[in-house]
């Protein structure tokens, strides 16, 4: 803890190959991310989009849970075990709708709240459940906004988070490489427009449906650096890079001190006085 800006909150976004369809397999593999995570004595660790199963139409039904479904019950045991805060994407049954969904899990192992990929693009419209906006999770670690995949690409999706004083940004994802190139200046404009720190955990692997794969890039970017004349890469905490393997990153941040800092800020406020959103109803 530093006097100054208060206790630290340890980040860690993971990255992750996803094989399709092999649950055990990916269990196992994440697993072992989040004891890494825990060993670097991180508060929250991020897994990506769909880290059980991939998001693969075919099998669409087959992969999905329940939210006290085998997956959820994984993550319930993993964060109680390690002590941890996790994030993680999970291709959700409800009914007769299958979610791209997330979910945040506290150290004792129940779900604190869940996200429905809002943001689904026409193509797949015909298999997975559009979602809606949700309130922002107050925890121990932060007020958290989760985000997932496609969302990044709208500021609509995230708007919301920044009224509700959402200090991080989570987002688990599963992008494909070819369509990529754009990520690290969306998640660095996020991260700004919602003035505070965003995790980016991405996948790595094939989805053999669509013939493509998926790009990674997993990163940890804070918002609220304003001068950069001495670093202009300062926002950007930690990166994964454009290798395409499994790795853990890791970055601090201190809730107090950054709080701090967007009170001084002019963008909160005025957005409350001044923007009304089209994506979640009136701004509160």
């Amino acid at each position: 803890m530093s006097l100054f800006r208060g206790p630290r909150t340890r980040l860690a976004a993971l990255q992750m190959r996803i094989e399709p369809g092999q649950r055990e397999e990916n269990l196992a593999r994440a697993a072992k991310l989040l004891s890494t995570a825990r060993e670097r004595e991180a508060d929250l660790a991020c897994l990506p989009a769909t880290f059980a199963t991939g998001l693969n139409f075919p099998t669409l039904r087959g992969d999905a849970t329940a939210e006290d479904g085998p997956v959820v019950e994984f993550l319930a045991e993993q964060a109680r075990t390690l002590g941890l805060h996790i994030a993680a994407g999970v291709l959700l049954s409800e009914g007769r709708d299958i979610y791209d969904a997330a979910v945040l899990i506290g150290p004792g192992g129940d779900p604190l709240g869940w996200y429905h990929r809002a943001c689904v693009w026409e193509g797949e419209a015909e298999y997975v459940s559009t979602g809606s906006p949700r309130e922002v999770i107050d925890t121990p670690v932060g007020r958290i906004g989760l985000l997932v995949s496609y969302d990044l690409r709208f500021p609509e999706a995230s708007r919301h988070y920044l009224v509700q004083d959402a200090d991080l940004l989570v987002c688990v994802a599963n992008l494909f490489g070819p369509f990529s190139h754009p990520l690290r200046s969306i998640c660095r404009a996020r991260a700004a427009d919602t003035e505070c720190a965003l995790v980016f955990a991405g996948g790595v692997g094939e989805n053999r449906f669509a013939n493509m794969t998926y790009t990674g890039r997993s990163m940890i970017v804070d918002g609220l650096v304003q001068d950069v004349k001495q670093d202009p890469e300062a926002d950007v905490l930690a990166e994964a890079g454009p290798d395409a393997h499994e790795t853990v990153i890791h970055a601090d941040i201190h809730l107090r001190q950054r709080r701090k800092t967007r009170a001084g800020l002019p963008f909160h406020d005025d957005v409350r006085a001044l923007w009304t959103t089209t994506h979640g109803g009136r701004d509160r």
